[in-house]
């Protein structure tokens, strides 16, 4: 059976896509999935946290091993040889324990020479006289076949997008089975969710999924203006021509989603990693992903 790629995206930062990612990728692999994380922002959040305690010196060992989605890029565009993504993997890259075992969740790790490397790509190929749509076309090609490799050696595959839309992020969008939008329900929140979904959406050529992405919100609060916008965003995804669907969990803004890993100590459990009420939440995001996969 074919993996399945999830990715979290919004055009605006700081809404909770890295935390929604790596917990998702928690919560598949404690279930017993092969758990794939792809990190396609510049930050390496992703990476950071998936790695856990001493995140920021496993990376560098990714960066020095030349084992990041940069390097996936260099090797591909500048290198002397093809290589697929499969080979940029970290395999077992999580030190968080569930009922005795290590999750198992292997990372395509990201590093701040990212978009130093995107433009690069650009500046090269343009040179060499490839027009911007050419040059979407050949990344997108390569990372189109090589996300279809990957698909068969895992069973889920989740993708954490940076806010800035580039070749690389439309593609992984395009090919997704399923899209999450995490969204404060605030006004300035919601001005990237619009922007997502009017601007970004509409220019993919998406063959996975449904087709509507699901908006999950997060960070709530239970203000009144919260409450306000959240009720606006439930009464847009209702009806025949929308443009999205709400996910029914709601994500609180509480301490227990903003636990430092450093702080858990060696091989921490899934339960002390999202302590609290956390964890039931993650549980009830999880299942109803669970349902729309199927």
């Amino acid at each position: 059976m074919s993996g399945k790629i999830i990715s979290i995206a919004n055009s605006k930062g700081g809404v909770g896509k890295t935390t929604t990612c790596v917990s998702l990728a928690e919560a598949f692999a404690a279930e017993g999935r092969r758990t794939l994380v792809v990190d396609l922002d510049m930050q390496a959040n992703a990476s950071m946290i998936v790695f856990g305690r001493g995140g920021d010196e496993r990376l560098y060992e990714a960066i020095a091993s030349h084992k990041t989605v940069t390097d996936y890029l260099d090797e591909n565009f500048f290198g002397e040889r093809m290589m697929r993504l499969s080979e940029f993997v970290t395999p077992r890259a999580s030190d968080v324990t569930h009922t005795g075992r290590t999750l198992d969740i292997s990372l395509v790790a990201c590093s701040p020479g990212l978009r130093r490397t995107e433009r690069s790509l650009i500046y090269e190929l343009t040179s060499q006289g490839f027009s911007m749509h050419a040059i979407e076309g050949r990344v997108g090609n390569r990372l189109t076949a090589d996300l279809e490799h990957l698909r068969k050696e895992f069973d889920i595959i989740l993708c954490d997008c940076p806010p800035g839309i580039s070749a690389m992020t439309e593609t992984v969008l395009a090919a997704s089975d399923l899209l999450i939008v995490p969204t404060i329900p605030d006004f300035m929140s919601t001005l990237g969710l619009d922007l997502f979904i009017g601007d970004v959406l509409p220019q993919l050529n998406r063959d996975s999924g449904d087709g509507l992405p699901y908006v999950l919100a997060t960070r709530f609060t239970n203000s009144a203006h919260q409450r306000i916008v959240l009720n606006a965003m439930a009464e847009g995804a209702e009806g025949g021509d929308t443009d999205y669907a709400m996910l029914s969990t709601i994500i609180p803004a509480t301490p227990d989603f903003a636990v430092n890993p450093i702080e858990l100590g060696h091989a921490p459990t899934l339960a002390q990693k999202w302590p609290g009420e956390a964890l039931g939440t993650l549980d009830a995001l999880h299942k109803e992903l669970v349902e729309l996969l199927k």
